[in-house]
């Protein structure tokens, strides 16, 4: 406020504006603190805070395993209903609690506007940074109101990247959800910009090939064939990279590679894997491409997963043990681990996470900050 002040209004003149807005805003502040304590005596519920707020995230992250073909229909199905149930027991908790009797509020409520004034004033004056500057878009865009407005938080997230393209926060936060609205080309352009920032972990390289397939309508150009190469490179358990890396062989002619990619897919995936069928129309399709028998036995399956939440979270801690470098995923399960009450593994998370990232800044940074909103990590500094 400060700042735009001075550019439009005399040097004095300036001030007095500042503190005008200052008092009025203080006052707004205090009315609304003071509002609740003037409404009628009565129960009201106590929110039940961070525990329904992280078996909500954990929804929407099952939702995104789904799209992603990673949990098959009934597994997904079975999984929320448990987070669902939990998600009850964690709201009916709440008691409902006693306001104050209407007395004690006006009298409450008499303190609250002198001690907020005489209190925040000093503060400001001793502490107050009018020029500091901007925060980071990560921590705007969690602290900014909630909206069911997808085009407008991506219109906002767009307008901040278009004076800040180095800011890969900022890409990484679209690039799914242009996937999500169709925008594909918007898609592939933000993972590469994630992938040429650095961020060359397998899960993004995936996204990216796989992206810039999308956006070519399933033809798998050379860049997007040594994209995907580079995620099995880095991690040989990713079937999306290896079902498209298998697709670009197939397109190339070579059939008798594309079908031993494909076998090698199905070997490494559990008999009761999601993408299993897609996979074995694709097998098919080869097949049928060169001239071999449709019945041509299949490799062997892993034995069956039984993706339960728990066996979930292992895969994923499994997955993280062998190749670090995926900070959400880290976060992801620090989450989950809260989620099943499994205190000890999520502080186990939270230091897996702080080593495999040890030299990157902003990384720990995002580390800490899911940690210390989960209240993970108190024990140790006890």
């Amino acid at each position: 406020m400060q700042r735009v002040a001075t550019e439009t209004l005399p040097e004095g003149k300036s001030e007095v504006v500042f503190w005008v807005l200052l008092a009025l805003t203080t006052a707004a502040v205090v009315l609304v603190v003071i509002a609740p304590l003037a409404r009628p005596a009565g129960a009201f519920p106590t929110d039940s805070g961070e525990e329904t707020r992280v078996y909500r995230d954990q929804l929407a992250e099952l939702d995104r395993d789904r799209e992603r073909g990673l949990i098959g229909g009934e597994e997904a199905e079975a999984a929320r209903a448990e987070i669902g149930r939990r998600l009850l027991q964690a709201a009916r908790a709440s008691a409902p609690a006693e306001r104050p009797r209407p007395a004690a509020n006006r009298l409450l409520a008499l303190l609250t506007v002198i001690a907020v004034p005489a209190v925040a004033l000093p503060l400001y004056l001793w502490l107050g940074q009018p020029d500091m500057p901007d925060a980071p878009l990560a921590g705007r865009l969690a602290a900014a109101p909630a909206t069911d407005n997808i085009s407008e938080m991506v219109g906002r997230v767009e307008k901040h990247l278009a004076s800040n393209p180095d800011d890969l926060a900022g890409w990484r936060v679209v690039a799914p959800i242009y996937t999500r609205m169709g925008r594909l080309d918007d898609a592939a352009d933000a993972w590469g910009r994630l992938v040429k920032g650095g961020q060359t972990d397998p899960e993004t390289l995936e996204s990216y090939g796989t992206s810039l397939v999308d956006a070519a309508e399933g033809v798998v150009s050379p860049e997007a064939q040594s994209i995907l190469a580079r995620a099995i490179a880095a991690d040989p358990n990713r079937p999306r990279a290896r079902f498209y890396h298998a697709e670009a062989i197939r397109q190339a002619g070579k059939l008798d590679a594309a079908l031993e990619e494909i076998d090698d897919l199905i070997r490494r995936s559990p008999s009761d894997a999601p993408w299993l069928e897609t996979v074995r129309d694709k097998r098919h399709e080869i097949l049928a491409a060169s001239n071999k028998p449709a019945d041509t036995p299949e490799p062997p399956t892993l034995p069956a997963a039984g993706l339960t939440i728990e066996s979930m979270v292992d895969q994923l801690a499994e997955r993280l043990a062998a190749n670090p470098a995926d900070r959400d995923g880290w976060i992801r399960l620090m989450r989950s681990n809260v989620v099943l009450g499994r205190d000890e593994a999520a502080r186990a998370a939270l230091d897996g996470a702080r080593k495999a990232f040890a030299g990157d800044a902003a990384s720990l940074a995002a580390i800490e900050d899911a940690a210390a909103a989960l209240d993970i990590g108190k024990a140790e500094e006890k």
